[in-house]
């Protein structure tokens, strides 16, 4: 077996990825995903050739110390931005916007332009995207996709629930029967190494995966993003349960050869069950895939490898062991009945890349994120041609720990815009042309300060849907989280009463100010989050919506890692399905107010008030 040092490895993939910086960026993520069919090996060949198939588009000059974009994603952005950087760029005077325009007001033109501008732009008709209602309805979509699945699955989420022994079959089942079938997993390194107290399930994520990955690992990759927060000192002294804290992989995206779900939720049994989320099914849209294929492709760069036995010849520097339950001594196990369970002794977790420090990658990730943007943007005019296309949504990333704020400016424009449409004049200006109205939701009410400011600030009605301390996913917990639903009562009532002092309570007869409601429902949980514009009056149906993986926090735009979408549309079957889904939600939801707070079941420990003033807004 020929042993290629890691080094040499990962100079031969940057080799590779120039290779194929003659494809347009459109084709990027295909390019990345066929890539493994033409260079997986044997079954014996081992995780270091495999970053040699795999290696991002980012090359590190070791010499200097200093890190470079992508000869990939910066040379794709180059070649293919020649002729439109002038009118599409980030700094152009006149943006290329999609048409046709879901919204008459001006205002909106440019939002879509602003947007096209500085992120990539999709097209789609209508009736290819289907919003799902329920966490059933999630559940037996993918499994229905997964299980017809012939070339490509790639999954991004915080975790997969070691109860989902159904969900991992499906796709063993998938990859036995097409031989041609690639799997990819990206997860949260923390979470998903998390051991479980179960003694008849896996003890953690990893473990759950370590069957696929063994028995398919040419074929099969679990990728766990670690955030670079937490580091020194502090992961030294910090209690393995708290190191989420410090940010984690946060992005939900669920693919299978064309089709891709994007949600909030992740992959386990409440999910699929009581807890209610957002799910949008684009049913057939193979250039969002391959954006997405090539995205996770590049930060599994920033990711360790799950791999059951890696070769000798790996550095124990680039290893780390997975962590596992403590085996249970000989006299203590006499049964003669193997434990299915049991952790396999040799897996480990392997940095892909010598050249990059796992803890301080903040600047390289940024720079190689910047340039496969940069590219996917680039190509907004060649995926504008389609021209049956109703529907256009921008991905937006987040990741405060990398210095990525795509999220947050994004939402500074449609902000901007929802001004504008209040005070500039238009011919149709009490009509679907002219004012908009915001509802906005989130299951972790900690609203970002600029997303708080923006809502108190605004001209238009603003309807909020919060989580009721019982809708909320640490309600009943144990230790320091069981303070934390009334942590989130806190900071809901602070920003009530700073809406009231700024003259916004809300006016049921006129319409007008913030509405702040609560959403419970018998035995459920609330992770709802989103935004959505309609024009007004009351009951017009939404034409821009956001949805993804943020939680609209100080969290979400500060420590985590997210991916969230920007979707307008003209079409009348999407505007009924969105107005349907935040019809859905708002049912279950009743006001609340000053007297809420009140009551004694709200009440807020010192012990709450204490962490709150202490800075743990920021990680809730």
């Amino acid at each position: 077996m020929s042993r290629i040092p890691i080094r040499d490895a990962l100079r031969a993939g940057v080799e590779l990825s120039a290779r194929s910086v003659q494809t347009q960026a459109i084709n990027l993520g295909q390019a990345r995903f066929s890539s493994v069919s033409r260079h997986v090996g044997s079954s014996h060949r081992s995780s270091t050739s495999r970053h040699v198939r795999y290696s991002t588009a980012t090359s590190s000059d070791s010499s200097s110390g200093t890190t470079q974009s992508s000869v990939s994603t910066s040379s794709a952005s180059s070649s293919t931005a020649t002729s439109t950087s002038a009118t599409i760029g980030p700094s152009s005077s006149q943006p290329v916007s999609p048409r046709p325009q879901p919204h008459q007001h001006p205002a909106f033109d440019r939002l879509s332009s602003a947007l096209s501008s500085t992120q990539p732009c999709f097209g789609a008709r209508g009736d290819e995207v289907e919003l799902l209602t329920s966490p059933e309805l999630f559940y037996a979509r993918l499994l229905e996709m997964i299980k017809r699945a012939k070339r490509r699955i790639l999954i991004s989420s915080l975790y997969i629930g070691v109860e989902e022994g159904e969900l991992v079959e499906a796709i063993r089942s998938a990859l036995a029967s097409n031989p041609q079938l690639r799997v990819a997993f990206i997860l949260d390194y923390n979470r998903s190494t998390r051991l479980s107290t179960s003694s008849t399930l896996p003890p953690s994520t990893a473990h759950l995966l370590l069957p696929l990955v063994q028995q398919y690992q040419d074929r099969c990759e679990v990728w766990l993003f670690r955030s670079p927060k937490l580091r020194g000192l502090m992961e030294k002294i910090v209690p393995a349960r708290y190191d989420e804290g410090w940010g984690t992989w946060h992005g939900k995206w669920y693919g299978v050869d064309d089709e891709v779900i994007i949600s909030g939720a992740n992959l386990a049994s409440s999910y699929f069950t009581n807890r209610q989320d957002r799910y949008i099914h684009f049913r057939s849209h193979p250039s969002l895939l391959s954006y997405l294929t090539s995205l996770t492709r590049l930060f599994t760069q920033y990711s360790y490898l799950l791999h059951h036995s890696p070769p000798a010849h790996i550095s124990p520097l680039n290893t780390v062991p997975l962590p596992a339950p403590e085996q249970p001594s000989s006299s203590s196990s006499s049964s003669s009945t193997p434990n299915t369970n049991t952790p396999h002794t040799k897996a480990s977790l392997i940095w892909p890349s010598a050249s990059i420090n796992p803890r301080r990658f903040e600047q390289h990730a940024l720079a190689t994120l910047s340039a496969f943007q940069n590219s996917w943007r680039a190509s907004n005019p060649s995926r504008s041609r389609r021209v049956d296309v109703d529907t256009w949504f921008w991905p937006v990333l987040q990741a405060g720990v990398l210095g990525v704020k795509e999220e947050e400016r994004a939402m500074g424009e449609i902000w901007k815009a929802v001004k504008g449409s209040y005070e500039e004049s238009t011919p149709a200006a009490e009509g679907e042309g002219g004012k908009v109205e915001v509802d906005l939701t989130s299951g972790y009410f900690g609203l970002y300060k600029a997303y708080k400011k923006a809502v108190i600030n605004s001209p238009a009605p603003v309807r909020v849907i919060a989580a009721s301390p019982k809708a909320n996913g640490f309600y009943g917990s144990k230790g320091f989280s069981r303070l934390i639903p009334e942590g989130y009562t806190l900071l809901e009532s602070r920003f009530h009463r700073d809406a009231v002092r700024q003259g916004r309570a809300w006016d049921e007869e006129k319409g007008t100010g913030v509405r702040l409601r609560e959403w419970e429902k018998e035995g459920w949980t609330y992770h709802s989050k989103g935004l959505w514009l309609s024009p007004s009056p009351t009951g017009s149906k939404p034409f821009l919506t956001f949805f993804g993986s943020s939680n609209l926090s100080t969290r979400s735009l500060t420590l985590d890692t997210e991916l969230s979408m920007v979707m307008m549309t003209s079409s009348p079957s999407l505007r009924r399905a969105l107005s349907t889904e935040l019809k859905t939600l708002d049912k279950d939801a009743n006001d609340v107010g000053e007297e809420t707070w009140k009551l004694e079941e709200r009440k807020v420990s010192l012990l709450a008030r204490v962490l709150v003033a202490l800075g743990v807004e920021g990680m809730l």
